[in-house]
């Protein structure tokens, strides 16, 4: 489902080449990593980080998390792991992103972990 949401978005101009590289590498590390087995697993993660990247092209941009689902998800297990699984992805990304972007991703891997 992921890879036809993916050429859905690329196909209709909402997410350029670039997006769309940057979210088939993401899932490549992801499964390397062990953190997902199948790519639909980090759907909704995926989708996100493809429209952020293509948003990172325009003056678009999003309010950040409700001050009460971050504070849930910092205190959560799972945070730490989320962050640094964030910076690595955030490595390879081909834009530098809003931090109201970044508080999504983390809640998105967070909720990833706890599903695994």
């Amino acid at each position: 489902m992921i890879q036809e949401k993916l050429d859905i978005l690329k196909d209709t101009n909402v997410i350029d080449q670039t997006a769309y590289n940057y979210s088939q590498e993401a899932l490549v590390y992801l499964k390397n990593n062990d953190i997902i087995k199948e790519d639909d697993e980090a759907d909704v993660l995926i989708t996100h980080l493809a429209m952020a990247t293509a948003r990172q092209n325009t003056d678009e941009k999003i309010d950040g998390v409700d001050g009460m689902i971050l504070s849930d998800i910092q205190s959560d297990e799972k945070y730490d792991q989320a962050t640094q699984i964030w910076d690595e992805l955030r490595a390879f990304a081909p834009a530098k992103f809003e931090d109201n972007e970044e508080g999504y991703f983390h809640l998105h891997l967070v909720t990833l972990l706890r599903e695994k």
